[in-house]
């Protein structure tokens, strides 16, 4: 008989290998290995827990398939993740980016480029991505860091993304943002980081989440940009922030002083990859929908109600 007590690897891969790949029952697998039935299911239990198997749960269980399909006609997506409302807003966004991760594994594909945005909603994704290999996937940092401890960062996000899809990350060695712009040229002129800015333009996919064009948002609470810089941009016509940058409400990029200081991915390299948008809360409502119109995302994650508003707000439109 087979001792269930510390189990080695390699005998809980094989009960693992017998029940998922080869489609035996517990029963089958007990009598197989020797063990009882109840050493069986204490192996797949382990099997999980040491990561020597990987669940995840399709995407596409979590649409709720007329506001999806409605949301791809109305914005040209690919596809919609949208997750019905819970109690309070805080568990809606949380299921919102528990959908996404469990999308993140099929919407990347063997030799892929993913780039990775940061903040909380990128974090919370990153965190509940299934331990689900893809191979030839390398994850790059999408803007330059920040030094809050506090705050979720681009590199902390990247980083947990490619530890759990066993992907290459490259993360970009420099500020998100500079003190001044002669200080920002100079360091986008240093050949390392000149370098992986440029490798930028392989990422043919990105994750990514936005923020309304407001002082509460976290882009001035972590100190990427100030509430004059939100009062300037919003002066030009700014409704949303993605990665950092500014967009109307055409999801048309504006240009300012900040953006001078910046170091990392533009809107126009962000438009050139397959976006998945990971949003949620009717606070976010024309920062979506700009960058929807704007082409920034092929696949969205949200929540039903925002979905329903932005096909009340295209059909009055």
């Amino acid at each position: 008989m087979v001792r269930a007590n510390h189990p080695s690897d390699k005998i809980v891969a094989e009960v693992a290998w017998l029940y998922y790949i080869k489609g035996l029952n517990q029963a089958e697998i007990a009598t197989r290995m020797g063990m009882s039935r109840p050493t069986v299911v204490t192996y797949l239990r382990l099997a999980r827990e040491r990561q020597i198997v990987g669940v995840k749960i399709q995407g596409t269980h979590f649409r709720i398939n007329d506001l999806a399909d409605r949301l791809c006609e109305r914005y040209g997506l690919e596809s919609a993740l949208v997750i019905p409302d819970e109690p309070n807003e805080a568990d809606t966004a949380l299921q919102v980016c528990e959908a996404a991760a469990q999308f993140l594994p099929d919407f990347v594909k063997s030799g892929d480029t993913l780039g990775v945005s940061w903040g909380q909603t990128v974090s919370f994704v990153s965190e509940r991505v299934p331990w689900w290999p893809v191979e030839g996937l390398v994850v790059r940092q999408l803007i330059g860091s920040l030094a809050n401890p506090l705050l979720p960062t681009c590199e902390s996000c990247t980083t947990e993304i490619a530890r759990r899809l066993s992907a290459h990350c490259v993360n970009l060695n420099a500020p998100a943002v500079c003190t001044a712009a002669d200080l920002a040229d100079r360091l986008r002129a240093e050949p390392i980081i000149a370098e992986q800015i440029d490798l930028l333009s392989d990422c043919n996919k990105a994750i990514f989440s936005l923020s309304p064009c407001t002082f509460d948002t976290h882009v001035v609470q972590f100190n990427l940009a100030t509430e004059q810089d939100i009062s300037d941009y919003a002066a030009k016509g700014a409704v949303g922030i993605i990665i950092g940058r500014f967009i109307d409400k055409y999801g048309t990029p504006l240009i300012g002083e900040l953006d001078q200081r910046m170091i990392g991915a533009d809107l126009a390299a962000l438009r050139k990859m397959e976006g998945l948008l990971v949003v949620s809360g009717l606070s976010k409502l024309d920062a979506t929908r700009a960058a929807l119109t704007g082409g920034y995302a092929m696949h969205v994650a949200l929540d039903a109600p925002l979905a329903e508003a932005l096909l009340r707000d295209a059909g009055s439109a």
